[in-house]
């Protein structure tokens, strides 16, 4: 509908006459047959109504003539009546005599589901009986069936070609123009008259930025328009929307609890740089396949991000249910699905997904190739990265060392020979005076001989015998040395894997993030105190601690399977802090609740036994990890202690440590040899007080010398932290001394890194490949044949991706790229045609199959793709080609002969009315108020709510959303922006390609009543008043310029006028900020401000 065919009233009242209803659609339909309802019936059904089992009552259900045909009792389903029909009937045992399964009726979530799939139109792509135990189609062999399916129009080479001759060259300037005037003269239709300027600013604004012209930009050359509109950031904004419609964009995983998706917005915010920067298609594919794998990853220069890295979010889009595979069957083999479905509508426009339970009814796609590329996804490791540019912190991290080490010179400086503090008497007297401190030692400690000697130099209460020096002596030294030799013994049985305390981790375990790379540190290395008096908050052992420079650091451990692990069993001495902790991998789940957060500040053993494997799973894997690198972090509400609902886990400190790595057979782990103590009681006892506290002080004076020389020993940290903690080593900042410069650089320095950027991404070093089990019709419950990584047949070069010695995922993006691949250039090209035009060559952007339309314009798809490839991948270029077109410019006017040859301008004789996306709407009602923010990038912003659920994070935002755009608004997959839904925000939990565009009631009730709708009337009133020059006609110009792109005509003046005089409050009309809010919410309210020509 041309919104100038009939001006509406500019009173609120007429505006309920522009709602209509629509028909129900269902978009998916066929996905819901395939990933649903196929497997239900197949579990449920098909033993007594299939051709492999029986047709009891002569109903088949294992085809869609089976229900049609019926049984004995008539056709099963009436399409759309699911009351009238008599199969669901049956299920309900409404009746008697008819139920069906004849004794237990099937759960009532399965009859809601089959009541559901009758009432959208019982949607059925199956053409004949399947074979089950083959999952082959009856008629052919595979093989037959697999060549046929070849011959179609999509999977044929592009056809090279040159524009055709048309007869009106002049208005045919651009090659686009000649495919299209071809055919427009083939079908006698000419093509419609230019558009007005005022109209093409709007649309070609809209379409580029997915925001209004600025009234300056109406008068603008068009070309030097379209270049500006381009070279807009506003541009990637509007196209980074586009596609996170096709791969499922959500800022959460959805299911129960809803859970954040580590790094989804920094995925956001790299397709708006990529589009911005007209980043290669080419490269922009292998990025979300590979960019783990990329030789050469794309590092950006300004922003200091590894872009390559952030492309490989794109898998984990889309719901996750919580559980792990180990804990629930089912749940991994659905999440596969969805990445499966996502990968080939994105990039092949092909239901790949619809192999899932046998070979596709009408693609060339078989079940085992369906699993193979299930192998190629399940072989990374699905977890965190940081992608930071490498480098990044180089310098801060640099500094750090080098003040820690003139820290700990000034120090050693300060603490060379024993001193007063650790003299024998000043030792004995702090004893004294901190007996009760002492009584809490643990035995064994370092306290404890300090402890026990406190007998033979204080006196006795009355009544207990004092024990002699010598035999308290005699005494220690037997406990240590018994223990001492119990340890011995166990940890016999205890093979040390590495040497962590060398800083080398086992072969095949691997390390991320600066916290691993600058975290190995030798015995009793300080950890430097950032806040108070202190100049050193602790000593730590040998080994790795992400937070040895700075606990913003980054850090994960992540070991090969366990199967390769030597022993039963793998012992890790760890501790850590701040949301630290641990997860158990199964098959390199994509979601798991494993978590397990450090307690322990001090390292402790903790054992990883070889897990039993079951539901197909086929290996575990441990990570150790901060919070930033472990990918399930926050865990779902009520699992990470102390974690506030409202925190998503952002911009926080985290560190854990490891000092060693052991195997073993059986339960149990190592012990404290406690070498450390044999200075102390290895010679002969002493014999007096005197000479007791002598040694004491020699053995902890010792320990400080060689730490002061840089020669500490094992257990060494154990010593000098006990003196730490006891004042026994002065390091306190005196103000205007060397330290207390060192310790406030480090501490200026430290707090300068900036947090880690971190997403969920790929890693595949050190892995194995995948083995994925074909699920047997479908069902989880039913492996079968292992299939090893693979891809597609129809794709001749197909094998590169088994024979790669990894996944195969850069094998698979660099076939998907070869100029002679069918499919990918003219899957993305028909979508920018979509975005450009409304609707794509191919009317059906994620389907280029047998249930897809097939292309208008064959020719011209070709030809865009093949210059597509030839001008370098270029989004911005293939752009030009379209907007510069006549095709493009053209007006919305339509002949009656062409609404009559071709009522759904399939042959583009006019441009068609379309109206704004949800974003568009809610963008444009920001930015003519005033109160848009042009700010790029960011963590989400969350969305107004009228009710929040602080168990799955769900709370409420500003009614404005801070004036962001709307892609910046957070898309919970369980609670999406209320607004952008009414107005066809697609489900995020699925690909889509293409969105509705209703037309309903309770649209225009929101643009009538919704609080934020007025908000931007109230605000653009504001903003009205401040002028206070302007006449009220001259207001309404402007107003009609910034809302619509262009002015009223006299007879709308006129109108306008009238209206805003009635909506008065006050003599002054100019000052009136009500009547000018109400003026602007009833233009907001017009369908022209939400739709172009």
């Amino acid at each position: 509908m041309d919104p100038h065919a009939s001006r509406r009233s500019t009173r609120l009242g007429s505006l309920g006459t522009l709602a209509c209803l629509c028909l129900p659609y269902c978009a998916g339909a066929q996905d819901l047959f395939t990933s649903q309802i196929e497997p239900l019936l197949k579990k449920r059904c098909y033993e007594c109504h299939s051709h492999e089992g029986a047709i009891k009552g002569g109903l088949a259900l294992d085809s869609k003539s089976g229900w049609q045909q019926g049984g004995d009792s008539g056709p099963a389903l009436i399409p759309g009546k699911p009351e009238a029909s008599l199969l669901m009937k049956a299920l309900s045992h409404a009746e008697k005599d008819l139920k069906m399964p004849p004794k237990k009726r099937l759960p009532a979530a399965e009859i809601a589901l089959l009541t559901d799939w009758v009432r959208l139109g019982a949607v059925d792509p199956r053409v004949s009986p399947m074979k089950a135990s083959q999952g082959l189609v009856v008629a052919d062999s595979w093989e037959v069936e697999f060549q046929k399916r070849l011959d179609w129009w999509s999977l044929k080479p592009l056809k090279p070609g040159g524009p055709p001759a048309v007869d009106d060259s002049g208005w045919a300037t651009q090659p686009v123009d000649r495919f299209v005037l071809a055919s427009l003269e083939a079908a006698k239709l000419p093509p419609a008259p230019p558009a007005d300027p005022e109209v093409l600013a709007r649309r070609v604004s809209l379409v580029l930025t997915g925001l209004p012209p600025r009234p300056r930009e109406s008068d603008s050359s068009y070309e030097s328009l379209v270049e500006e509109l381009l070279g807009s950031p506003h541009f990637g904004e509007h196209f980074a929307r586009h596609w996170m419609d096709v791969i499922r964009y959500t800022d959460t995983y959805g299911y129960e609890w809803d859970n954040p998706a580590k790094g989804a917005y920094e995925y956001r915010d790299y397709l708006i740089r990529a589009y911005n920067e007209d980043t290669g298609f080419d490269q922009f594919l292998r990025e979300q396949l590979a960019g783990d794998l990329l030789p050469q990853p794309r590092l950006h220069a300004v922003f200091q991000t590894n872009e390559s890295l952030i492309g490989p979010m794109f898998y984990h889009l889309g719901e996750h249910r919580h559980g792990s595979s180990l804990m629930f069957n089912g749940i991994h083999q659905e999440m596969v699905n969805n990445k499966i479905d996502a990968f080939s509508k994105a990039f092949l426009a092909t239901t790949v997904a619809c192999a899932r339970c046998h070979d596709h009814k009408l693609e060339a796609v078989s079940q085992q190739e369906y699993f193979a590329l299930a192998a190629v996804f399940t072989t990374p490791r699905w977890t965190s990265r940081v992608v930071d540019a490498p480098g990044k912190n180089d310098v801060a991290i640099a500094r750090l060392t080098t003040l820690r080490g003139a820290i700990r010179e000034a120090l050693a400086n300060q603490w060379r020979g024993p001193g007063n503090t650790l003299s024998p008497a000043t030792l004995m007297d702090w004893a004294l005076k901190n007996r009760s401190t002492l009584q809490k030692a643990p035995p064994g400690g370092v306290g404890d001989p300090l402890r026990r000697l406190l007998d033979g130099t204080t006196p006795a209460p009355p009544g207990k015998p004092v024990l002699s020096v010598a035999e308290i002596w005699i005494e220690l030294a037997s406990e240590w040395r018994t223990a001492r030799q119990a340890a011995q013994k166990t940890n016999a049985d205890f093979s040390p894997l590495g040497d962590v305390a060398g800083g080398v981790l086992p072969k095949g375990w691997v390390c991320e993030g600066d916290g691993m790379a600058h975290g190995h540190v030798t015995e009793a290395t300080p950890l430097i105190a950032l806040e108070g008096n202190d100049a050193v908050a602790h000593f730590l052992p040998a080994g790795f601690h992400t937070h040895a420079l700075s606990s913003k650091l980054p850090g994960a451990i992540r070991t090969p399977p366990e199967h390769r692990i030597p022993g039963k069993m793998v012992s890790l001495n760890l501790a850590g802090g701040e949301f630290g902790g641990t997860l158990v991998v199964d098959d390199h789940a994509f979601q798991n609740e494993t978590i397990s957060f450090f307690k322990n500040t001090v390292p402790a053993w903790k054992s990883f036994v070889d897990a039993q494997l079951i539901h197909g799973v086929q290996q575990v894997t441990v990570e150790v990890a901060t919070s930033a690198l472990n990918p399930n972090f926050p865990p779902r509400t009520g699992l990470a202690a102390g974690l506030p609902s409202k925190d998503f886990g952002d911009d926080k400190r985290s560190w854990f440590s490891l000092t060693g790595i052991v195997t073993h057979e059986k339960a149990g782990t190592p012990q404290e040899e406690r070498n450390a103590f044999a200075p102390l009681y290895e010679g002969a006892p002493p014999t007096t007080a005197t000479e007791a506290w002598t040694r004491l002080s020699c053995w902890l004076g010792a320990a400080v010398e060689r730490w002061s020389d840089n020669k500490s020993r094992p257990g060494d940290s154990d010593l000098m932290n006990w003196l730490l903690e006891n004042r026994r080593l002065p390091q306190s900042i005196l103000p205007g001394s060397r330290l207390a410069a060192l310790v406030d650089e480090y501490r200026r320095t430290e707090a300068s890194i900036s947090f880690p950027r971190t997403v969920n991404s790929m890693d595949e070093r050190e892995v194995e490949k995948a083995a994925y089990p074909i699920n047997v019709r479908g069902s989880v419950d039913a492996p079968g044949k292992l299939m090893a990584p693979g891809f597609l047949r129809l794709f001749p070069d197909h094998g590169q991706v088994s024979e790669s010695s990894g996944s195969g995922r850069l094998e698979l993006a660099n076939l998907l790229l070869d100029p002679q691949n069918p499919l990918t250039a003219r899957v993305y090209v028909n979508r920018v045609w979509q975005w450009v035009f409304g609707t794509g060559l191919v009317a059906t952007p994620d389907d280029f199959g047998r249930l897809g339309a097939r292309p208008s314009h064959p020719e011209l798809l070709d030809w865009l793709a093949l210059e597509f490839i030839r001008e370098g991948w270029s989004t911005k270029t293939l752009l030009r080609h379209l907007v510069l077109s006549n095709t493009f410019r053209q007006s919305g006017l339509v002949s009656e002969v062409a609404r009559r040859l071709d009522p759904s301008n399939r042959l583009l004789h006019h441009y068609p009315t379309r109206r704004l996306e949800a974003e568009s709407i809610r963008d444009s009602l920001l930015a003519v108020s005033g109160c848009l923010d042009p700010t790029l990038y960011g963590r989400p912003i969350l969305p107004p709510r009228s009710v929040e659920d602080p168990a799955k994070r769900l709370f409420s935002g500003p009614l404005d959303g801070a004036g962001r755009r709307s892609l910046y608004l957070q898309m919970s997959i369980m609670d999406p922006p209320r607004f952008l839904v009414g107005f066809n925000l697609p489900d995020l939990k699925l690909p889509s390609g293409k969105r509705d565009a209703t037309n309903v009631p309770a649209q225009a009730l929101a643009l009538l009543n919704d609080p934020f709708v007025h908000a931007m009337a109230g605000q653009w009133a504001v903003r009205l008043v401040q002028d206070k020059g302007s006449a009220p006609a001259d207001r309404l110009r402007g107003m009609f310029r910034s809302a619509l792109g262009r002015d009223p005509d006299d007879g709308e003046l006129q109108s306008w006028t009238a209206a805003a005089h009635s909506f008065a409050t006050q003599n002054d009309l100019l000052s009136d900020e009500a009547a000018w809010a109400a003026v602007a919410h009833t233009l907001f309210n017009t369908k022209e401000f939400i739709y172009f020509r």
